[in-house]
Order: structure tokens, then sequence, then C-alpha cells
């Protein structure tokens, strides 16, 4: 299912899941994100720019900054080099999607259900890397600043959110779960976007 993805990713740092990764997931996580455990595991791919990640470790973030009750599951599954988030939602009446969470600019997008496609496709495409996810320029960022561990993300200091501005002389790297728990204490609510 995700050849296409492990084909452009040869450089990239991964980390097989085993067994009991699988089960903890897998009342609640659809087919499509437990095949990607299975065929991809965890780590970092596309030079950097995405990171297949723990949900443990990003889920109190994702129960807390759910703002759909509606929402019977959310699965943190992904991040970008930046601290952005991807979550798996399973809604009680439309069903499956996915949310892009933009920590930095405080906005979220409700994206398909469709993982493969995502993984596959759309992180490879520069449109959309450019009007969806806002990470056109991380090539040369990640030259300048370096390459975040998986633990670990491109920042600005100070965050946006808390009136920093966007400059790459802002930019650090910075540990990933502190430093998006922090921007989403200081935002509150995040704003849906189109």
């Amino acid at each position: 299912m995700y050849e296409t993805f492990l084909e452009r990713n040869t450089d990239c740092i991964r980390q097989t899941v085993d067994d009991a990764f699988i089960a903890q997931y897998a009342d609640i996580a659809p087919e499509s994100l437990t095949t990607l455990w299975k065929e991809v595991g965890l780590g970092i791919f596309c030079n950097g720019l995405f990171r297949i990640i723990n949900p443990e470790e990003f889920q109190d973030f994702a129960d807390e900054y759910n703002s759909d009750s509606f929402n019977k599951t959310v699965l943190p599954f992904m991040a970008t080099a930046f601290g952005d988030i991807f979550v798996y939602a399973n809604h009680s009446i439309i069903g499956d999607y996915v949310i892009y969470i933009n920590v930095r600019y405080g906005t979220y997008k409700n994206l398909g259900n469709n993982i493969a496609l995502l993984l596959n496709k759309c992180v490879f495409n520069k449109s959309i890397l450019k009007a969806w996810f806002k990470v056109e320029h991380y090539a040369e960022i990640k030259d300048k600043v370096g390459l975040p561990q998986l633990d670990e993300c491109l920042g600005y200091v100070p965050a946006l959110a808390l009136g920093g501005t966007e400059t790459d002389d802002n930019i650090q790297i910075l540990k990933i779960v502190p430093y998006i728990e922090i921007i989403a204490q200081s935002i509150g609510e995040f704003e849906r976007i189109e």
C-alpha cells in the first residue's frame, strides 16, 4: 500500500514496530494506518520533512485540542519538521478523515480519509506542500539550522502565536512535544480553515 512512499524515501531513518505496538491500536486505528506502521514503521522521511510518530507521545495533545465532540477516536500518526500534527479521526456521523493541525499558525484543516494517497502523492506535491502545509521553505531552513531528530522540530522562537516573527533567523531546533503544548496552551482553540 505504501510502496511509492518507501521508494521515494530510500535515505530515511526508519524504526520498525512490533506486534504489541500494532495490537495496542488494533481496535481504534483504520486498516490503512496499521498497514502504514507494518510496512513503513516510525521514523523520519522526505529528507526530514515528515515523521511517522508514535501516537502515544502526542495523544494528550490530540485529545485536548480535538474540538469536535462527535469524534469517537483521534489518533496522531504523523508530524512535520515544524511540529504540525496529522491526526486520524473517526467521526460518529461522517466517518473517517485526517485532521492537519498547523501548530505554527493555530489552524487546522480537515483532509480526506485516504492516508495512502496522502503519503504516496500529497507529501511529494509542491503545490500541496505550499498551499496546505506551508512548508515550501523547509529545504533552505534545514540547510541553515539542521535536521531535527524524531523527538524534535523546527520552531519559531518566540513562537508565532506568542508574537514571534516568521523569519528564518527565529527558527531553532526544539523538543517537539513541549513546543507544541506551549503553543497550543497559548492559542487555546485552533481555527478551522478550508
